[in-house]
Formats: C-alpha cells, structure tokens, sequence
C-alpha cells in the first residue's frame, strides 16, 4: 500500500530531533503538503511566511547576491528553514519550509532536503498541472466572463 506525502513527511518529524512541522507549498504561497506535531506555532504555518521568503528570494537576485537555495530564520521560541527548489523550467518552484523548535539542529535540517528532493520533483509537477488547468480558464473578449 502506497503511503500518502502528508504521510512521508511525518516520518520526518520523529526522525530528526527538534522539528515539528514541515510543509510543501507553490509558488503562490498556497500549502500543497504538509506534516506538524500538535506544539507548533500557528504563526509558522501562515502563508505570509513562504510569500516573505519567496520575496526575499527575489530581492537577493535583484541586488546581486545571486540566487537563495535556502534561508534560515530564528525566532525566540521556533527556527523556520526555508528551501527553494526549482526543479526545470517547465514546472514552477516549489517550497519546502521546516519548522523546529528553538534548539533544533539546523544541520541536520539543511540536510534533508536532498532526500526530500524526489518529493519535491512529483509535487513541483503536480503544482504544474493545477497552475494549467487555471490557465485554461482565460478572460472573455466579449465581456467579464471566463470560458473553461
């Protein structure tokens, strides 16, 4: 039997000390996947904090610091590790986004993305397909109606 990613990547949470939660999200910001404990902070799942990251990813790229494959950012009580994963030109960028505690250990945070890389390539197409079926839904010339 198959297992589900929300699943896959609860499996994370126990293996690596000091996470508790983790989540997948699109270029939009909109949460695809996800996994957490029941003690992790409301504010880590809002989706301001994958919209500030992917700005933030922007910016650098703007000012010339090239391009951010990941970012960390600690706060008192939780640290939140970002990961941009881009994975062809013809699916758009998924987010993985992990969230530790305060004391968790950041290298062993920064070294699961790779394995969670096969994840990300199936998500990153998934996200694709739904971002095409939007686009199938174009304006109307003849008015403020959308044809499917």
């Amino acid at each position: 039997m198959s297992e589900t990613i929300s699943e896959a990547l609860k499996k994370y949470l126990s293996d690596v000390d000091g996470i508790i939660g983790i989540y997948v999200s699109d270029k939009d910001g909109a949460r695809i996947a996800g996994a957490s404990i029941d003690e992790v902070p409301e504010q880590a799942f809002l989706n301001y904090v994958v919209a500030s990251f992917i700005g933030s990813i922007q910016q650098a790229n703007k000012i010339g610091l090239g391009d951010l494959s990941y970012m960390v950012t600690r706060y008192q009580d939780m640290t939140i590790c970002q990961f941009n994963y881009v994975g062809n030109q013809a699916t758009p960028p998924v987010y993985l986004t992990v969230v530790g505690t305060s004391v968790c250990d950041l290298g062993l945070i920064t070294s699961l993305e790779p394995a969670l890389r096969p994840m990300l390539i199936r998500l990153a197409s998934k996200a694709s397909s739904r971002f095409q079926a939007e686009a199938a839904m174009l304006r109307n010339s003849s008015g403020p109606y959308y044809r499917v």
